[in-house]
């Protein structure tokens, strides 16, 4: 059984816009116009994020995602009631998804272009991102979080995620954080 299905692509510059409006349509209220205050970057990238999680459900689930069932509480990670867990990232040039049916995860996607401190910083970054989304906090706890020297586990207080490297594309790095030591992860573009 696969522990992680991860989706990417390539992030669009267009979105086509009726698939754009229907998904809309189909998020909480609240949602929906968050999404449609945001520039059209930001906003194409978020839809494009819930086209590949709609996806992944229907991967993982073997039917159909009711978008209606998506929470987004302030100040805390998106879920799904019923699950499964998922985790959305985007950088400049791709989107990912993560999703589990075993345990709370995250993910996070860089840019290689963007690796100012190198790309050891850039791996750092990412494990940092994705195991503060794994555990439900933002970025503002990341000073706090201790990476082992491989870069296989991160520690916030007394939660301990385990990371891993996935191969996206050449142009870009990602990792995800797993609540619980996963076996099988299936990467999909």
């Amino acid at each position: 059984m696969t522990d992680v299905i991860v989706l990417h692509a390539a992030r669009p510059g267009h979105l086509d816009a009726a698939g754009a409006s229907a998904l809309l349509e189909r998020l909480p209220y609240a949602r929906r116009l968050e999404l449609e205050r945001r520039d059209y970057a930001a906003r194409t990238a978020s839809l494009r994020g819930l086209e590949l999680l709609r996806d992944g459900f229907a991967r993982l689930r073997g039917a159909p995602l009711d978008l209606s069932h998506l929470r987004f509480p302030l100040d805390r990670k998106p879920y799904l009631e019923g699950g499964p867990w998922f985790s959305i990232s985007h950088s400049t040039s791709r989107v990912a998804v993560a999703l589990s049916d075993r345990c709370e995860l995250g993910i996070d996607v860089e840019d290689l272009g963007a690796a100012r401190g190198g790309r050891d910083a850039l791996e750092r970054w990412a494990a940092t991102e994705a195991a503060l989304k794994a555990i439900g906090c933002g970025v503002r706890a990341a000073p706090d979080v201790r990476l082992s020297a491989d870069l296989a586990t991160a520690q916030l207080a007394d939660q301990v995620v385990y990371t891993r490297s996935v191969a996206l594309s050449p142009d870009c790095l990602a990792r995800i954080a797993t609540r619980e030591p996963v076996q099988q992860v299936v990467v999909m573009e």
